[in-house]
């Protein structure tokens, strides 16, 4: 290998080490053309520049950063069209993002199905092509591995339906507000999906003053941080079953006779009878804002 050739391939491994974070070398004991590695090396950097430079460009576009001029310099640089239907998958996680983790994350889809975008130190933004019906099973899948492999217990936040690229933007935001909202209200869960969230996003965008009113007019001095665990399951299990008290006894594996006495005590301190079903509205839509109040007071 010439010298010129030595040092042209030595200065194209640096940079692709200070492109993608990767340490490469060449094995001395592989014969090869030492011009057609170069010109094999300049090719993957001119892609991986290329890939980072589009990643740039779509971080900035969904965060809103850019104008209509930069918007449309970038959609056509990255022969991008406005018109093409995407889906989005919005992973999080409980710490910040390793490059193993990140790995994972991204050999779980192939790439011409699913781009994947970090979007910050602890999420990744999931670009999907297809239709709406994939994305439950994706999000099993993606769930799932990340489990067993990363050991880690990610959220994932997504609409069930496509939009075009020129709505990317708002489609996002929505999953960012969306997020915000599961993490408010059902804080335990891992999946959200966006269109489920109707009460919760109603009562999440309620004004402060509005919530405490509602409070003082419905529930007095009455403090749900004070209700005590099986009453507070017994409620929230009523609630999932549509008020059935035989079902909601079922499932908590009691006695009908012992559920008819928690919400009875429920009933004397609060004023409110759950099975009947106006009070029970009454009743979600105040355990709903406490618990608005209560997170944004952490």
């Amino acid at each position: 290998m010439m010298m010129n050739d030595s040092g042209e391939i030595s200065n194209l491994l640096d940079q692709l080490q200070e492109s993608t974070g990767l340490s490469l070398c060449l094995d001395p004991q592989v014969p090869a053309d030492p011009q057609v590695t170069a010109g094999k090396l300049r090719d993957l950097l001119r892609l991986t520049k290329s890939s980072r430079d589009k990643h740039y460009f779509l971080r900035r576009y969904l965060s809103s950063q850019l104008d209509e001029d930069e918007i449309r310099s970038g959609f056509a640089r990255h022969h991008m069209q406005a018109s093409a239907r995407r889906a989005l998958l919005l992973v999080t996680f409980p710490e910040d993002l390793n490059e193993e983790t990140r790995s994972i994350l991204s050999s779980i889809f192939p790439r011409s199905q699913v781009s994947p975008l970090s979007m910050g130190r602890d999420r990744m933004l999931l670009i999907v092509k297809g239709k709406p019906s994939a994305l439950s099973p994706m999000v099993s899948a993606l769930l799932d591995t990340m489990a067993s492999e990363a050991m880690i217990p990610v959220k994932v936040v997504y609409d069930n339906q496509t939009v075009t690229l020129a709505d990317l933007p708002a489609a996002y935001q929505d999953l960012v507000t969306s997020l915000a909202i599961g993490n408010t209200f059902y804080p335990a869960e891992q999946i959200y999906e966006s269109a489920s969230l109707g009460l919760a996003r109603l009562i999440f965008r309620l004004p402060e003053d509005v919530c405490q009113r509602y409070l003082q007019e419905h529930f007095l001095d009455y403090d749900f941080g004070r209700m005590d665990a099986d009453t507070l399951r017994a409620i929230h299990t009523l609630f999932h079953n549509n008020l059935s008290l035989s079902e909601t006894a079922r499932q908590l594996f009691i006695h009908r006779n012992t559920l008819a006495y928690r919400l009875d005590k429920f009933q004397k301190a609060s004023g409110l009878d759950v099975r009947n079903f106006d009070e029970a509205i009454t009743c979600r839509i105040g355990m709903m804002i406490w618990q608005k109040l209560h997170q944004k007071s952490r």
